[in-house]
């Protein structure tokens, strides 16, 4: 299976430094790579913290062979935790940098989804909006107690306040998402918290689904910043090329020569069975013992 995919980053319309970072490309023959990271951490110090989390985890998903998808994002994520802090330590100037540090590994048409931070994963499949992560935020948290309205968490005061990051501790705890199979009728969103500050899910799914890649990633961003572009904004999407009719086409196929397999083994045993039998027949017929011609017999 194949996809199409777009990605862009941007400023935005009141941070003077665009401390953002993605990657979004084909790795392999049938693996790609969806990177988005929003760095933290004062002048530059954001920026080299995203940069670096985003090459890193390239580097590995891309040299690293012979281990399942899930292990090599976590291996990719602990080792860009590690160079981050190191890095940190080095400077006045990156002390305490960090980043937020999502990923989307496809490969064999199956999603794997490893996550540290409030940037997102969304999934949009049969008109309906999937957010795949969840935010390490405070205001996440207070939202899943309980404690405040899904309307109290859009604007709240402490919106930004991680308790998970990378580059920032020795340790992180990264969510890890399947594997889920890719049907071809799916569309990924990934995008870090200056998309969802301006837009809220509903329309990003309805941009996403109503136009190709490129001019979705185009019109987000666009929208962000017509609303102010209060931060930073990265989004990419992602579709199944030819979508679910691809889908179709290659399980059909999939029947059609599982039917010729199904069809040779039960011939086979059917031969089988025939040899076996005659076989079994002629051997019985060595063990009869028949009267002589002379005798007769009642």
């Amino acid at each position: 299976m194949k996809f199409s995919f777009a990605g862009a980053t941007d400023r935005g319309k009141v941070r003077r430094k665009n401390e953002d970072c993605f990657v979004a490309k084909k790795i392999g023959e049938t693996e790609y790579l969806f990177v988005v990271a929003d760095g933290m951490g004062g002048h530059l110090a954001g920026e080299i913290a995203s940069s670096l989390a985003c090459k890193i985890v390239e580097e590995f998903l891309t040299k690293e062979t012979g281990k399942r998808p899930l292990l090599k994002l976590l291996e990719a994520f602990e080792w860009a935790n590690q160079e981050i802090l190191k890095e940190g330590k080095k400077s006045a100037r990156t002390m305490g940098m960090g980043t937020t540090l999502t990923a989307l590994y496809i490969k064999d048409a199956r999603a794997h989804i490893a996550h540290v931070g409030d940037s997102r994963v969304y999934m949009v499949k049969k008109g309906k909006m999937l957010k795949l992560t969840k935010d390490h935020s405070l205001v996440e948290k207070l939202l899943m107690e309980g404690s405040i309205s899904a309307k109290e968490a859009r604007n709240h005061p402490k919106k930004n306040i991680l308790y998970e990051s990378v580059g920032v501790l020795g340790e992180i705890h990264p969510q890890l998402v399947g594997p889920l199979d890719i049907e071809g009728d799916e569309i990924f969103i990934l995008c870090s918290d200056g998309l969802n500050l301006h837009l809220n899910d509903e329309e990003i799914r309805e941009i996403a689904e109503k136009m190709g890649p490129e001019d979705a990633v185009r019109r987000m961003i666009e929208i962000a910043n017509k609303r102010g572009g209060k931060d930073n904004v990265t989004a990419i999407v992602i579709k199944g090329e030819g979508g679910s009719e691809i889908f179709e086409e290659n399980r059909q196929e999939a029947i059609n020569k599982w039917d010729w397999l199904t069809f040779a083994f039960v011939l086979l045993i059917y031969i089988t069975f025939l040899v076996g039998g005659f076989l079994i027949q002629k051997k019985a017929e060595s063990f009869i013992v028949r009267p002589p011609s002379s005798v007769s017999t009642k």
